[in-house]
């Protein structure tokens, strides 16, 4: 049987749902008393955490299943175990150090004025002229959000449920729910980002606020 995985194998046992099924596949045939063995494609997508690695071996070893690796192979003793762990202690290793120069790439951007995350609606991801990605002007959803909030600004708007009626009722405004609704904290959150007035903060990343690159929309005040 094959098992398709598609997520990170830094996650859990219990967060990777392929793994699962794969245990529970195991689990239903122990009681024919066979022994089975599980191929991997790549010693790196069996964990790349040592800790979730030993754990996961313990999983299949009480099942009566052995590990192979198309791309390396593991003696079955006292020195493959070593040497498998070893492989483990470095893909995890290697995740970390990906990880740390993903957020200083990220950190970096943010301090010099580019937005990095979910471009906010109204905008998209065009090609910089100064390299990577800036966010643009994404028509006619612009002018649908810089009505919303002047609307709102000048009283048009009383509430934030008149805005939320407003937008829901613009065929191209992307919907939360299937009946076409918005949910009000999304409301609340397009009236709070920054982002439109063409600048950008992130405190989660002790990244005050500043002027950014991309073009606003609306006024800063």
């Amino acid at each position: 049987k094959v098992f398709l995985e598609s997520v990170s194998g830094g996650l859990d046992i219990a967060e990777r749902p392929a793994m699962m099924e794969l245990l529970r596949h195991l689990d239903s045939r122990k009681t024919f008393g066979n022994r089975y063995v599980v191929i991997f494609d790549d010693n790196k997508r069996f964990a790349r955490q040592t800790e979730l690695h030993l754990k996961l071996r313990r999983e299949l070893e009480m099942r009566g299943a052995r590990v192979e690796y198309l791309n390396f192979m593991i003696e079955d003793s006292p020195e493959g175990t070593f040497i498998d762990t070893m492989l483990a202690a470095q893909a995890q290793l290697e995740r970390e150090q990906i990880g740390r120069q993903t957020k200083q790439k990220t950190r970096a951007r943010l301090e010099r004025g580019y937005w990095t995350f979910r471009a906010p609606v109204g905008y998209k991801y065009a090609s910089s002229k100064q390299g990577g990605k800036e966010l643009v002007i994404d028509q006619p959803l612009t002018g649908i959000v810089k009505e919303a909030l002047e609307g709102f600004a000048s009283g048009r708007f009383a509430t934030q449920a008149e805005v939320k009626r407003f937008l829901e009722n613009q065929p191209h405004y992307p919907k939360d729910l299937p009946n076409g609704e918005l949910r009000s904290e999304s409301v609340a959150r397009l009236m709070r980002k920054v982002l439109y007035a063409g600048y950008l903060e992130a405190p989660e990343w002790k990244i005050a606020r500043r002027k950014a690159h991309h073009e606003g929309i609306i006024s800063l005040e």
